[in-house]
């Protein structure tokens, strides 16, 4: 067995990212394979492997190779949250529920786990909980974006422009990525009944990306709903 994946074996993986990119998964799938024929240990193979399968539409298949890749190695915290995910998709939450758990008994600092606990508490009900956990990935994000625009501004004093405008790019991709559980949490609180909460969250997501579709619609919808609510009420 090789010790490192093969030059092969990596190739196949690149180009079946690439493929995962368009959105082109069954050839992505053909390549995944490929590169496990020349390399089985492969760990981001497996991982991708298992979210293909999820996007494919089989997530027991997928769970198969989250498997795989957690007993080679027991703490790889990506495929536990994949496999969260996939468990979730067979509305098997208690599973799920263990899965993110684990995640952030090793690593309480992973927003991810959090926003994944979030949305499987809210699923069973436990929409206070669910709150906390979207609110915890919050926090985290933010005190993550400011720890690389504190690094970003210290490099431009130090005239190194290019790596500071590496870091504040990387600002602009978390605090992107911040409006999928900014939305989270507003579908929430619109579903605890606290619509005005709700709208304000959808607010801070448009200041993010102020021409987003999904959020334009998604805050017009809320609107809607609360002015016929209001009209039948008063």
């Amino acid at each position: 067995m090789y010790p490192i994946p093969t030059p092969e074996a990596r190739s196949c993986f690149e180009k079946a990212r690439d493929l995962c990119e368009i959105q082109q998964f069954n050839e992505a799938l053909n390549f995944l394979n490929e590169a496990l024929n020349f390399y089985p240990l492969y760990l981001n193979v497996l991982n991708q492997k298992g979210v293909v399968l999820c996007k494919l539409g089989k997530p027991k298949e997928a769970i198969d190779c989250f498997n795989r890749a957690i007993e080679i190695k027991s703490n790889y915290i990506r495929a536990w949250n994949n496999k969260g995910q996939a468990f979730s998709k067979l509305g098997k939450y208690m599973e799920a529920l263990d899965c993110f758990d684990f995640v952030l008994k090793i690593k309480p600092e992973n927003d991810i786990g959090w926003k994944n606990k979030g949305r499987v508490l809210a699923k069973l009900g436990k929409l206070d909980e669910a709150l906390e956990c979207f609110n915890t990935a919050l926090t985290l994000r933010h005190n993550y974006a400011q720890s690389w625009e504190k690094k970003g501004n210290y490099l431009l004093k130090q005239n190194k422009t290019s790596k500071a405008k590496s870091c504040l790019d990387t600002v602009k991709n978390i605090l992107h990525n911040n409006i999928e559980v900014m939305l989270d949490k507003s579908n929430l609180l619109y579903e605890m009944g606290k619509t005005e909460e709700s709208i304000e969250c959808i607010n801070i997501a448009l200041k993010l990306k102020p021409n987003d579709i999904n959020l334009l619609n998604k805050k017009e919808e809320i609107l809607n709903s609360f002015r016929k609510t209001n009209f039948l009420t008063s």
